[in-house]
């Protein structure tokens, strides 16, 4: 039996390889990037007018004010799109747009509101600086600048400037491929509007798959088994397909005659990496690899499953998409004593009570039993006591939040 922090670094030291793979960008939302990417193009693209206005010399209009404005004639229009084709020359102005591209000659924009519009002509009344209201090809970056690292996340802001600067495919780590197996002859579908005494309703199905999506898996299939060995080993086999990281089991993994998991994932060829650790709920867990897929052997109960799957499964998986996951965490007051009497690392079910300018209280959830789904379901979050730790009421202690 091993401790958890040895059980996560071993895990951390058989990952497999993570998957690229190359995709449109309207595609590649949510996603994380598999290398660095640098502009393929300067922005601004063109020296281009910050301002409505007007495109000037300065030389023809450095002295212009209010008592002595200066006259210049218009000699055409800059928009966004059409562009001035011509030169700007002595005592001259183009009007232009917003983003229009500036014209050959000119070197500064007078605005809209320091100007009088007299048809043919324009008045200037008021200037600040030469080159004022000019945007300058590659004042935000030249083209070869890095604009993103390897593993950065892919989101509005980030598909906004790939589109900018013209790239059209991304390359992003894969979505990891999940089979998922739920073993247990006394499971029946959690539809089943009637059931017989000796059966149970599946719920670990929903909650794995669900709990695979959320963080970022594929789910390639979902198999009920029966508790046998030769239909563990069957189901075992054919969820190793070609791309499938990861096989994820729930039940079969104690030490029951009818706990077969272990001994098909041999037969399967996989090679086990650690079975059992030192905490509750959750003991029973077993990984093993075979190539570039992980088993994950979850308890049956299914709050050891969810804990074991947040706690492992969910790294591993958020590893493989290349970033990295951690828990959403709060310090919060310890409303009454909690302690760990027992020999394991232990995760304690919590609500918490949000008080306006204080600090939150966190309370134990009153039943803990590992297949009381109650105590997932309606708990907040958990906190982590290690053997012998007692928290006293009053003390702070970090919440790690559902």
């Amino acid at each position: 039996m091993i401790s958890v922090i040895e059980a996560q670094r071993i895990l951390h030291e058989n990952l497999p390889s993570p998957q690229p793979i190359t995709i449109p960008i309207k595609e590649a939302f949510g996603l994380y990037l598999y290398e660095d990417i640098k502009a393929p193009d300067s922005s601004p693209r063109y020296t281009n007018s910050a301002m409505d206005g007007y495109a000037v010399r300065w030389v023809d209009c450095a002295m212009a004010n209010a008592d002595a404005p200066v006259r210049l004639k218009i000699i055409g229009e800059s928009q966004a799109g059409v562009p001035f084709d011509g030169v700007v020359e002595t005592n001259c102005a183009v009007r232009i747009s917003t983003g229009a591209m500036l014209p050959d000659g000119a070197d500064t924009i007078i605005r809209v509101e320091d100007t009088e519009d007299l048809g043919n002509f324009v008045n200037i009344v008021e200037v600040i600086q030469q080159g004022q209201d000019v945007r300058h090809k590659g004042e935000e970056f030249a083209e070869g600048h890095l604009l993103f690292l390897k593993g950065d996340c892919i989101r509005a802001r980030e598909l906004a400037l790939m589109a900018a600067v013209g790239l059209h495919t991304v390359t992003v780590y894969a979505k990891p491929e999940v089979t998922l197996l739920v073993t247990g002859t006394e499971l029946v579908c959690h539809d089943e509007a009637t059931i017989k005494p000796h059966q149970i309703r599946d719920s670990n199905t929903i909650m794995l798959a669900s709990a695979i999506q959320e963080s970022g898996g594929v789910l390639r299939s979902t198999r009920h088994v029966q508790d046998s060995l030769e239909h563990t080993a069957e189901a075992i086999e054919n969820g190793f397909a070609d791309g499938v990281k990861l096989l994820v089991c729930s039940g079969g993994v104690s030490v029951g005659r009818h706990d077969h998991v272990r001994e098909a994932a041999v037969r399967a060829g996989f090679k086990e990496l650690f079975w059992q650790i030192r905490q509750k709920p959750g003991k029973p867990l077993y990984v093993g690899r075979k190539g570039e897929t992980l088993i994950f052997g979850l308890p049956g109960n299914p709050v050891s499953a969810y804990m074991c799957f947040r706690n492992f499964v969910r790294p591993v998986l958020a590893e493989l998409q290349g970033t990295t996951y951690f828990d959403t965490t709060l310090t919060a007051i310890v409303a009454e004593q909690m302690f760990n009497r027992g020999k394991r690392t232990l995760f304690i079910r919590v609500k918490i009570e949000n008080r306006p300018n204080q600090l939150a209280l966190v309370k134990e959830v009153s039943r803990q039993g590992s297949h009381m789904l109650s105590s997932i379901a309606h708990a907040d979050g958990y906190v982590v006591l290690q053997p012998g730790e007692v928290l006293q009421p009053g003390s702070l202690k970090e919440v790690s939040l559902f």
